[in-house]
């Protein structure tokens, strides 16, 4: 009689054990709150002060797994949205910001678009922090260079063997400021940022004319050369 009270003794403070960590599971569980409504049905993970925050994946129409930070998807996560659309990359308090991949369906069919997302929208290719951005067909090599901070300017020049040449049939387009041809460059002054320029040109290559395009967008304030090498 005495060993069977001594062992309920004993199992006594391990039930109570029990019985907390359990509790405290399923408040992690159920009572942390996700602040973004589509995927705020139910959560499973990391919480602090009432609110998913940490590692944690949250469910309702749409689904995430990833990173929370106060209550929101912060950090690098995959969100699913009901129509079966996806986005992986960073967040930052529930936008999609940063370097991410969105993948989306047209016809059953997954198109990908990769590049960076600022404040819930996509930006491009480039970082948001970058000083320019270049779109380019038909062009063998190229450069973009900042080479002052005083002065707003932006040089073009092309080559091919070598030399410096301005193509015959070129066209010229610029969303703010003007431009001028000069005998081995052109200039363009007097614009507002961001500046975009699209270059359309033909030249010579193997007896046949070849078009080429060269847009770029000049993001921030400086001098830049831009050197567009042709093909032989």
């Amino acid at each position: 009689m005495a060993a069977t009270r001594l062992k309920q003794f004993l199992l006594l403070p391990l039930l109570l054990i029990y019985h907390l960590t359990c509790s405290v599971a399923q408040e992690s569980d159920s009572g942390c709150k996700v602040l973004v409504k589509e995927i705020s049905g139910s959560y499973k993970g990391s919480c602090h002060d009432g609110l998913a925050d940490g590692k944690g994946f949250a469910s309702g129409e749409d689904t995430y797994s990833g990173n929370f930070r106060n209550g929101l998807p912060d950090g690098k996560g995959v969100y699913t949205y009901k129509n079966g659309n996806v986005f992986s990359g960073f967040w930052n308090k529930g936008i999609r910001n940063g370097k991410g991949k969105y993948t989306y369906f047209v016809k059953a069919k997954p198109t990908v678009v990769t590049g960076y997302w600022k404040n819930g929208d996509y930006y491009g290719k480039s970082k948001p922090d970058d000083e320019f951005r270049v779109n380019v067909s038909g062009i063998e090599d190229y450069s973009i260079v900042k080479t002052a901070e005083n002065v707003n300017l932006v040089e073009i020049t092309f080559e091919k063997d070598l030399k410096k040449f301005i193509p015959e049939f070129i066209k010229i387009e610029v969303s703010s400021g003007h431009h001028l041809e000069q005998p081995a460059k052109i200039l363009i002054r007097d614009y507002t940022f961001p500046m975009t320029c699209s270059l359309q040109f033909s030249i010579p290559v193997f007896g046949q004319m070849k078009l080429c395009n060269f847009t770029f967008t000049i993001l921030k304030p400086g001098k830049y050369e831009v050197l567009i090498m042709s093909p032989l």
